[in-house]
């Protein structure tokens, strides 16, 4: 089996839009709520503090099943009765955990409440069963969509994804305009709206694959799970502790939220270009990493390229969206766009540097290397936001990214011999990034207006893919 690039760029730009639907959807209606005399500053800190909730119920529901049905597949595509058994259990599995956590907000809202500063959120009885419902549905449609991307069912896939971002986004600006004009009514809307495709979902694959839970075989998968899972809790701490640190300034916290917001819609992206490359490099790695190993560089390659076209593509467009279509002082968060966008380069390399380690099911390595970068995030959580307020946080994510990078390629390295392209996959990179911080650290400083340091940094990116891939770029002149 050769590497078909052909019709990796066809998948990889079909999941990508498609993946990308919902969150691009929860974006355009942003200006219709955002205003003055609609959702402010405070409002969007309290979703801000309501997604870090919903998150966290949404890993707990999920326990890497998404991850456990990328590689499990691989053991039941041929086997039928099996493939029932895995994917009626997976999602009793997700059900189950729901269960659980449902329990816990009825039994302990109180004393969740009594955490936050904010007024607005110390009642938890008012909002907590929905953040966790919102959680939960989220466990069931990226699994489901997971499965569907992997059995390479297009249409399936691209079915859920917009029925999903359609329903979602009605179901909050009814409960916006007609129920409760707060982040209350937002996060009705999108647990309600988001209920509806979760529920079609389940309803459809128990009636196709019976209502099933097969002991021997989740021991198998959550034994693979579980260091996933605990991944997962650790990235949850390295990527939403900066809200809660934040919590008592609730306009810096709505101001940062809203570049976040953009961040996730970029995230969106950034998995569908990673959910089309995982399946075709685990193919190759099925027939030997060593014999496919040039396949397997090939594919990593793309993608980190596709990232770095991607962020320097989006950045411009989605800081004049901020600019022009705000009204409050969440317009503010245009100039925090380059940044946070850039750091997920970072993160693509610490996706393809795991590619290896998810496959030979290593998977424990995650939770020690990420448990060091939580400690390392939150310590300087603590130490720089009282200091630098949103910088300091930006600073703390893109520290312990760095660090997550650097242990798991030295991992990978030792666990399996891969001769990377070290400047495209490695140094390169890393200069990017370098230089991005050097700007935004000159931005503030000198006043400098942030269009213009975004500029420097789209221009540093095609320089350096430029240099990269200029034997690539010259072959295909030649061909045109």
């Amino acid at each position: 089996m050769k590497f078909n690039i052909r019709e990796y760029f066809k998948l990889s730009i079909i999941y990508t839009l498609v993946a990308a639907f919902p969150p691009l959807l929860q974006l355009l209606i942003m200006p219709v709520i955002e205003g003055y005399d609609r959702l402010g500053p405070i409002d969007f800190s309290q979703l801000a503090i309501t997604e870090a909730i919903s998150t966290l119920a949404f890993t707990f529901a999920i326990y890497a099943m998404g991850n456990a049905i990328n590689r499990f597949y691989y053991d039941y595509m041929d086997d039928r009765k099996g493939y029932n058994r895995l994917v009626s259990s997976i999602l009793s599995s997700i059900l189950f955990r729901g269960l659980i956590l449902v329990g816990i907000v009825l039994i302990f809202g109180n004393f969740i409440g009594s955490l936050f500063s904010q007024e607005g959120l110390q009642d938890f009885s008012k909002y907590g069963l929905a953040t966790i419902i919102i959680g939960i549905n989220r466990a069931i449609n990226i699994s489901v969509a997971t499965l569907y991307r992997n059995e390479k069912k297009v249409f399936r896939f691209v079915l859920i994804n917009v029925a999903l971002g359609i329903i979602r986004t009605i179901a909050q600006l009814i409960a916006l305009f007609y129920y409760d004009m707060s982040f209350v009514g937002y996060i009705y809307g999108t647990a309600i709206g988001g209920g509806v495709t979760a529920l079609s979902l389940l309803i459809y694959l128990y009636y196709h694959c019976g209502y099933k839970y097969d002991f021997q075989l989740m021991k198998a998968v959550n034994k693979f799970a579980r260091p996933l899972f605990q991944y997962g809790l650790v990235s949850w701490g390295i990527l939403f502790a900066d809200r809660f640190f934040l919590e008592a300034s609730p306009t810096e916290l709505g101001i940062y939220d809203t570049a976040l917001r953009f961040a996730l819609g970029f995230q969106m992206i950034a998995q569908g270009l990673a959910g089309a490359a995982q399946p075709e490099i685990f193919r190759m790695m099925s027939l030997g990493i060593k014999e496919k190993q040039e396949e397997i560089k090939k594919i990593s390659n793309i993608l980190l390229a596709q990232t770095q076209v991607l962020i320097a593509l989006i950045i411009i467009p989605t800081m004049l969206y901020l600019t022009f279509l705000y009204e409050t002082e969440l317009k503010l968060a245009s100039s925090l766009i380059t940044i946070i966008f850039v750091r997920f380069l970072v993160r693509m390399q610490f996706i393809v540097f795991s590619n290896p380690v998810y496959y030979l099911k290593k998977t424990r390595i995650f939770f020690y290397i990420n448990t060091f970068a939580l400690i390392v995030n939150l310590g300087l959580n603590f130490l720089l936001i009282p200091i630098w307020q949103i910088y300091g946080a930006v600073a703390a994510s893109i520290v312990a990214l760095f660090i997550q990078v650097i242990l798991i390629y030295y991992y990978q390295n030792k666990l399996v011999k891969i001769s990377w392209n070290i400047n495209k996959v490695f140094v390169y990179p890393f200069v990017i990034v370098g230089i991005t911080i050097i700007l935004e650290i000159l931005k503030v400083i000198f006043n400098i207006n942030p269009y213009i340091t975004a500029v420097l940094v789209i221009l540093t990116i095609f320089v350096s893919l430029s240099i990269l891939y200029r034997k690539e770029i010259k072959r295909k002149v030649l061909k045109l």
